[in-house]
């Protein structure tokens, strides 16, 4: 009795909060090309169909329910971050800590347009 009077007083356990929006919406799209490859039109898909190409290795996307994001999810997150704060070294950073500089530049435009995506933007074709 003594021990669960003194857990409910110091434990403070609590539910995680869930993902947003836009890291569900690059976390389903993520799946669904990882199982696929197929390129479909849409500027997230068709970029995480060929970035493991790039990358030498398949992409790893946690379920859509899971709190914890993957090493990959947060790759992703922070370069379009970059983009959206027209970061320029960071993005750099980022895409060639993974990829050679010809992979970057012929991925560089769909990374943009993915974060443009991402970002609620219209489609841009």
């Amino acid at each position: 009795m003594a021990i669960t009077a003194f857990a409910k007083q110091n434990m403070d356990i609590r539910t995680p909060a869930p993902a947003p929006a836009a890291h569900r919406m690059l976390r389903d799209a993520g799946r669904k090309a990882r199982l696929t490859g197929v390129k479909t039109g849409n500027p997230m898909d068709d970029l995480l169909a060929v970035l493991p190409a790039a990358l030498g290795r398949r992409l790893c996307f946690h379920e859509v329910t899971s709190w914890e994001p993957s090493f990959d999810e947060l790759w992703l997150a922070n370069i379009f971050d970059a983009i959206r704060q027209s970061d320029a070294d960071r993005y750099r950073f980022a895409m060639l800590s993974r990829m050679s500089r010809e992979q970057a530049a012929r991925l560089h435009f769909m990374m943009c347009r993915a974060a443009y995506r991402l970002d609620g933007g219209a489609e841009a074709r």
